[in-house]
């Protein structure tokens, strides 16, 4: 899931999906339809206008989510990605199910 699925798809080869209007309801419908295994948020949605966006979104918005993630250093309890790789934050968020990116000894 993405803020541009489009480049995920193509620069990733992996079929993507919109990223939903909210990070509770939405995600969770598509989640169970089929399980999502990565969110990789650009600074399109990143820098988004702090106040609007993050501090007055709705509770169930992706702005709060992303406040809740910095806040707690974490992701919200039951959110089933949890996984991320150094580098990306604060421009980006790159979250998935499990460990991707470790080196094979």
């Amino acid at each position: 899931m993405s803020d541009v699925p489009w480049a995920v798809a193509w620069y990733g080869d992996r079929p993507c999906v919109w990223l939903t209007l909210d990070a509770q309801d939405d995600f969770y419908a598509i989640n169970s339809m089929k399980p999502v295994l990565a969110l990789y948020l650009t600074p399109q949605t990143m820098d988004g206008k702090f106040v609007t966006e993050w501090i007055e979104a709705p509770k169930r918005s992706w702005g709060n989510f992303l406040m809740q993630t910095l806040v707690d250093k974490r992701v919200p309890d039951k959110f089933p990605l949890t996984k991320a790789p150094a580098g990306y934050f604060p421009e980006q968020l790159f979250l998935t199910d499990k460990e991707r990116w470790a080196v094979a000894k």
